[in-house]
């Protein structure tokens, strides 16, 4: 009889995984490489034409518990790669295009 009674409690956590597990996509802006942003799997990012288009990087990614943090406020994580890539500055909207000026 125990055994039946943890059955239904897997099935549950089970039921809320796929929602975790959906994750999340990575896209580079086609105006300025390093431009990146994160939405969860399947959206559409915004800032579109601000960006020049995106290019998806990479799909179903995993991000730890401060960056699905920031997503759920804004929909959305947009951050600038550092020249020498070893870490990134969170913003939150596109810079203006100073590559064209």
């Amino acid at each position: 009889m125990a055994e039946d009674s943890t059955e239904p409690e897997a099935d549950r956590s089970q039921e809320n995984s796929p929602a975790l597990s959906a994750g999340f996509d990575k896209y580079r802006s086609l105006g300025d490489s390093q431009l990146m942003i994160f939405v969860p799997k399947d959206v559409v990012p915004p800032f579109r034409f601000k960006a020049g288009g995106w290019e998806l990087l990479q799909s179903s990614i995993e991000l730890g518990s401060a960056m699905k943090a920031r997503i759920a406020e804004r929909g959305f994580l947009m951050c600038r790669v550092n020249d020498d890539q070893t870490g990134w500055i969170e913003l939150t909207d596109p810079p203006t295009r100073r590559i064209w000026g």
